[in-house]
């Protein structure tokens, strides 16, 4: 079901964006984008072992490499867009994992020369951590194979883009800031994606 819905999604906002039309360009130049990402990152969440996980001996990363789309609308300088990333994670020592997915909005500036775009960028929205064990917990004596958490995050970040005709690749690299949750501590982490779709 998970995969279903991770082909599903990046389908759906390409078919919505094709519902676009030129005409409401009025406001000025528009161009649709719709683009699969993959990436990673470092380390976002440190976990409490107050939480409500098993302590572990050695955390994992709960975003390493990571698999994503993004779909939005540019008029003229101004870009709003959707975005889905979901990082595999990695495991311990202990058989513990970690993994995480994003799902929100990004809104950015277009510097434009020719056809390679600049974007200067925000994103936010809601950020959920896993934690997958074997490990009982002393304390309590619980346990069980899953555990999440959620939070808010904010993603500042830069996009370099380049267009052939229909093909747009490109990079970007940003700064992952969570909103602290209950079940787990945060730090900044850096991440960064290739990026490979259309624009039209």
């Amino acid at each position: 079901m998970k995969g279903a819905s991770f082909f599903l999604l990046p389908a759906a906002v390409g078919l919505a964006a094709f519902s676009f039309t030129r005409p409401a360009s009025a406001l000025g130049p528009l161009d649709v984008e719709v683009a699969a990402r993959v990436g990673g990152g470092t380390d976002p969440v440190s976990l409490s072992n107050n939480g409500p996980g098993p302590t572990v001996a050695s955390q994992p990363n709960a975003a390493g490499f990571g698999l994503g789309a993004r779909a939005g609308v540019s008029i003229d300088w101004f870009y709003a867009g959707l975005s889905f990333m979901d990082y595999l994670g990695t495991k311990s020592s202990d058989g513990s994992s970690l993994k995480s997915v994003l799902y929100g909005v990004e809104a950015g500036y277009n510097i434009r020369a020719a056809l390679f775009t600049l974007r200067p960028q925000l994103g936010i929205g809601g950020y959920s951590v896993t934690q997958s064990s074997g490990v009982t917990e002393i304390s309590t004596g619980a346990s069980g194979p899953s555990y999440t958490a959620g939070s808010v995050y904010l993603e500042p970040g830069l996009t370099a883009l380049d267009s052939f005709g229909l093909l747009l690749i490109g990079a970007d690299v940003n700064v992952l800031l969570l909103w602290p949750s209950n079940g787990f501590m945060t730090q900044p982490a850096f991440t960064a994606h290739g990026q490979v779709g259309v624009k039209f």
